[in-house]
């Protein structure tokens, strides 16, 4: 069976700032230190790298109507990983492939335009995924109901609070049945009643069997609805395995660096 998302060897550089020259004869100067850049000191000291990997020879596979949580703390390159494989930026290496429709809740506001209002920002969403008008507000209803934002919906989008927000893009990729759902850490910002529908919501795509991948710091969130987690360590797949397995070796290593992830305990 074809797997649903398939990364092979992907890894993203990004300029640390400073790093960038201008005009031709900068980049030719800068070009020839490149070389020596690496090992000759400066100062007293070697020069730092002008780069940063962000991800380096991520690799891994995912079934259809799997659902994984991310894990790894801030930097870990969570963000940038989903990122690519929403095709809001390209890998420097490496290759992503995903086999169907796919419904992404990245940053809060990504996607949105701020300057529209709620309904407007729906129809956009659904023009970017290829839904037709008609069949969209067939579902109008139902990603307002979802959303509770009824009473705002015909407010501009920058009058939203972040956890408004965060309830309409979520609202509006489970509403439109995505083959691959794609969240990064966007449910801190929301009350615990929004959190506890969308972990309903997400329990019922599953069971369609719809491909999630979801982010977060939250342990006991992901252990709701993942059975499998990956484990990113400065740009680096740490662990894949079992939730359950994954969780006990990330907490260990989170109370070794002193910063401990979210596993309380939640009913939801």
């Amino acid at each position: 069976m074809n797997s649903a998302i398939s990364v092979r060897a992907v890894s993203k550089r990004f300029a640390r700032p400073g790093s960038y020259t201008r005009g031709l004869r900068a980049s030719i100067e800068q070009a020839a230190r490149m070389p020596l850049a690496r090992v000759l000191p400066q100062n007293g000291r070697a020069v730092a790298e002008q780069e940063r990997w962000a991800l380096n020879d991520v690799s891994f596979e995912i079934a259809p109507g799997e659902c994984v949580g991310l894990v790894g703390h801030n930097g870990a390159g969570k963000s940038v990983l989903l990122r690519i494989l929403a095709r809001v930026t390209r890998p420097t290496r490496g290759e992503a492939d995903l086999r169907g429709r796919v419904g992404a809740v990245l940053d809060v506001g990504v996607g949105f335009n701020r300057e529209l209002n709620g309904r407007e920002n729906i129809f956009l969403q659904g023009a970017i995924l290829g839904i037709k008008q008609r069949d969209l507000a067939q579902k109008f209803d139902a990603i307002v109901e979802l959303s509770g934002m009824r009473d705002f919906i015909y407010e501009p989008l920058k009058t939203y609070s972040n956890g408004m927000q965060v309830r309409l893009a979520f609202s509006i990729a489970a509403q439109l049945e995505p083959e691959i759902l794609l969240m990064d850490e966007v449910l801190a910002v929301a009350d615990q009643d929004f959190i506890r529908e969308c972990v309903d919501q997400l329990a019922a795509l599953k069971r369609q069997g719809r491909t999630i991948l979801l982010a977060s710091h939250d342990l006991a969130l992901l252990s709701q609805v993942c059975t499998r987690a990956l484990w990113l360590e400065r740009g680096r797949l740490n662990a894949d395995g079992a939730i359950a397995d994954v969780a006990e070796k990330y907490h260990a290593h989170a109370l070794v660096q002193g910063a401990a992830p979210d596993v309380r305990q939640r009913v939801f």
